[in-house]
């Protein structure tokens, strides 16, 4: 039975949990919420047989959202947020785009997964081989808590955890909230195997307002949660050098430096689809290097440049418009200047006050671009150093410690636009 490879040209047939075919053909929407009651059970039917006391009582069970779950908290194999290389399927069966967005800023706190932004409908698939534990927080196979739909939790055979959530709940080509977007078959208790399709690309729970992505949470068997970035960029075939990953999704990038850019950064004409020349050919390459997809660097802006610059610019609050003028510019021009110290934020051992050599020099140079003030660039981690990653650690929301780890060199990358580059290269 042919299984997902993800942007590797058509395939016929998708796999389901409950071991059958889903032609590609029939993607092209979800089962509403009545065919599905229709077709598995009909919860308000079961409820009336239970009575009004069972009924409450399973409800209480099998609906609440499992306990800490955003707990910053470290376990005995893992620390919070660290960068694993997990061996995985790519869980988005199509292209997407996405940047490191594990400690990005939530109203709830930490964000703690990445959101991998794909159209919706785009298929979802399993990770791993396992068994699903719950969907739409429920355990229970009866009810399946349509309210609260869309996510689906998977337990891996070697008792990993993958959370997805924001999936799809609309009729497709609306946002209606009257659809269902997880694969028919997929209950909790369903064993799945790897590349099973198990849902969609969709903008529920509280992502309505928001462009539609899936939500991807990575847990090691103790329920620690870890950064799953490293992983994916491996999975949709990024090639990784040195330990890191990078990139966007759906490209398969690799660890390149930002070369010239002389033509482009001094010239005054906008750049745009149908532009030709060496400015438009440095656009592409620093593109390229940053992990976004713009085709190759041929010097000629088709619509792959378009779109990848829409994702620059989108990724730093520029306004998306796909044209490289003054303000797209200046942004490239922030990360050149940057970019050459950008080997300190590549994973490694924290940097700590006392410490002295070329990473710290690279640190302080980092710092100043990014706005704190670190003191002279002179390789000494001191006092105005330390005073420098204590603001960034307080600006970020980050546990203050004066120390350069995982999480500060993470937060410093994001704020230079160096995420891709930091990881690919690391």
């Amino acid at each position: 039975m042919p299984r997902i490879p993800p942007r590797q040209g058509p395939v016929e047939n998708l796999r389901i949990g409950a071991g059958q075919e889903f032609p590609r053909a029939r993607i092209v929407g979800i089962v509403p919420c009545g065919q599905l009651r229709a077709s598995i059970v009909n919860p308000l039917k079961l409820l009336r047989r239970l009575g009004p006391l069972a009924a409450a009582a399973m409800l209480l069970v099998t609906t609440a959202a499992p306990a800490a779950a955003h707990s910053a908290t470290n376990g005995p194999d893992h620390q919070f947020g660290e960068m694993v290389d997990y061996p995985l399927v790519d869980p988005v069966a199509g292209d997407y785009r996405m940047s490191d967005t594990f400690y990005a800023g939530r109203s709830d706190g930490v964000h703690h997964a990445q959101d991998l932004m794909a159209p919706k409908m785009t298929p979802v698939v399993a990770v791993a081989t396992g068994v699903v534990q719950r969907v739409n927080w429920s355990s229970n196979a009866n009810y399946l808590n349509e309210s609260r739909c869309c996510t689906i939790v998977l337990i891996h055979k070697d008792g990993w955890e993958s959370w997805y959530i924001h999936l799809n709940n609309d009729t497709p080509g609306t946002d209606d909230g009257q659809g269902w977007g997880i694969a028919p078959g997929i209950l909790p208790g369903t064993r799945v195997t790897a590349g099973d399709l198990i849902g969609w690309v969709g903008d529920s729970g509280n992502a309505e307002s928001t462009a539609p992505h899936l939500h991807y949470e990575l847990r090691d068997p103790h329920g620690t949660v870890v950064n799953p970035y490293q992983a994916l960029q491996r999975a949709s075939g990024v090639t990784i050098t040195g330990g890191g990953g990078g990139g966007s999704g759906g490209g398969g990038s690799t660890c390149t430096a930002i070369g010239e850019t002389s033509a482009l950064l001094n010239g005054t004409t906008a750049l745009r689809r149908g532009s030709t020349g060496t400015a438009v050919a440095q656009l592409q390459s620093v593109l390229a290097a940053l992990g976004y997809t713009p085709g190759s660097a041929d010097g000629s802006m088709g619509p792959k440049t378009e779109g990848a610059l829409r994702g620059f610019q989108d990724d730093r609050g520029i306004t998306v418009d796909g044209v490289a003028g003054g303000q797209t510019r200046s942004a490239i021009s922030t990360i050149v200047a940057a970019a050459s110290h950008a080997s300190v934020l590549y994973p490694g051992a924290p940097l700590r006050p006392g410490d002295r050599g070329q990473a710290v020099t690279n640190l302080q140079q980092l710092l100043r671009v990014a706005g704190f003030s670190p003191g002279t660039a002179d390789g000494a981690y001191g006092p105005l150093t330390t005073a420098a990653v204590t603001a960034l650690q307080e600006a970020e929301g980050l546990t203050v410690d004066g120390k350069v780890g995982p999480q500060t060199r993470t937060a410093l990358s994001r704020i230079l636009g160096l995420e891709g580059l930091a990881a690919a290269c690391g």
